[in-house]
């Protein structure tokens, strides 16, 4: 890209380089400006954390001007309905996302529009109806995407946010309609967002779910996993990591742990015993009921697997990716946890793992071994009182679940 000296820009120049970065709120800044190939002057304002971090956001956003067709013909009177039939929708079906993620954003893109199947649904703040410059107010963002929060809940407005910044104003910064994405720091009160009509914990897999999700877990490469372009983890952490999350849903999956109970347990609380079976003592300081009890591995395959991580050298049964001698931050393992889940959900055709965790497979046991332990024992093994147990982690959707289950599931 050519430079401009002091003088006049020329189209396809700009300022960067020679314009001075400033202090600014808790960062800093560059009023810098662009010629763009129509002629057309324009003096953006880039903010970043750092001074060198502002002069590239700033060669980035002139890369994205200057690499614009500028003959799309948009602009801030355009309307907005229009822009997303157009560009928004399209640009969604193109990227290569999992099945489920476009089905997600094309229903987020419809409820932007204001268009659901629910009739008596009012959106009375959807995009429908504004120009491209009023739809980028932040508080017409902010109303909108808030409101479909109220009417259908916190996840479907967090996707919105999604599409509108990365496939609306993202795009509409390339067609020059606007100078700033308005989305990159818009912060949404989700606090009055309609709560989901479900209850984690709540639901079971039945006796073929549970079976294809064992199966699939057991035969997951660790290794499938693509090398990082940047940042500082190394491929080899990413290995550790995809492996470390398959045995602990695999783990829940044949124990009925909580994912607490079972993410923060050191080596030493666990042992196999005389005949292969991996146990988990579990101390009274550790359980949310505060009664410890030992709690088995009900498949063999799952307990042999997990008796390898006792000869690991790590104090932890799962610690850290990237340093063993730690017990793995919670945050950040839930979130490489729910992304094993959404794929479990999209290559098992599994619904329920959309939004349930580790907490349903304290149902799912519960319910697939109802007529197979005694209740006394069921209600030792998951740490319930009896009344508890039956009310919240029994579920009786499917009575094949209920009257099959265990032993072809549990086999040895």
């Amino acid at each position: 890209m050519s430079r401009a000296a002091t003088t006049r820009l020329e189209p396809g120049e700009h300022s960067i380089d020679r314009a001075q970065v400033f202090p600014y709120r808790d960062g800093f800044a560059l009023r810098w400006s662009i010629r763009l190939h129509s002629g057309r002057l324009m003096r953006p304002l880039t903010q970043g954390p750092a001074k060198g971090k502002v002069r590239a956001r700033a060669r980035a956003r002139a890369a994205d001007l200057l690499s614009g067709s500028g003959d799309g013909g948009w602009k801030g009177t355009s309307k907005t309905l229009d822009y997303l039939d157009t560009v928004t929708l399209p640009a969604i079906r193109a990227e290569r996302l999992a099945d489920s993620t476009t089905r997600r954003y094309e229903l987020a893109y419809r409820l932007l529009r204001g268009e659901c199947e629910d009739e008596t649904c009012k959106h009375a703040h959807a995009l429908a109806g504004l120009s491209l410059r009023e739809a980028m107010r932040p508080r017409a963002l902010t109303s909108c995407l808030e409101e479909i929060g109220r009417l259908h809940g916190a996840v479907n407005a967090k996707h919105a946010k999604t599409v509108a910044k990365k496939y609306l104003a993202a795009p509409l910064r390339v067609d020059e309609v606007i100078e700033y994405n308005p989305l990159m720091d818009l912060d949404l009160d989700l606090s009055g967002a309609k709560k989901p009509a479900y209850s984690r914990g709540g639901r079971a897999l039945t006796a073929e779910q549970y079976r294809a999700a064992i199966e699939y877990l057991l035969a997951a490469d660790p290794e499938d996993v693509e090398a990082p372009k940047r940042g500082r983890w190394t491929r080899e952490q990413r290995v550790i990591e995809r492996a470390a999350c398959i045995d602990i849903v695999l783990a829940q999956a044949t124990t009925g742990l909580r994912t607490s109970e079972l993410c923060m347990r050191p080596t030493e609380d666990c042992h196999a015993d005389a005949s292969g079976t991996f146990i988990v003592e579990l101390p009274p300081d550790a359980t949310k009921t505060r009664t410890g009890r030992p709690v088995p591995v009900l498949a063999p395959a799952v307990s042999k697997r997990l008796a390898t991580r006792l000869d690991s050298g790590s104090p932890w049964l799962f610690p850290s990716p990237t340093d063993q001698a730690k017990v793995w931050d919670p945050r950040n393992r839930d979130r490489k946890l729910a992304a094993l889940y959404r794929e479990l959900a999209e290559q098992l055709h599994i619904e329920m793992f959309e939004y349930e965790r580790g907490h349903s497979w304290r149902t799912t046991n519960n319910t697939l071994l109802y007529d197979v332990l005694p209740e006394a024992t069921r209600t030792r093994l998951f740490g319930h009182t009896a009344a508890v147990n039956r009310q919240r982690y029994t579920a009786v959707t499917s009575t094949e679940a209920v009257v099959s289950a265990a032993a072809g599931i549990f086999e040895k």
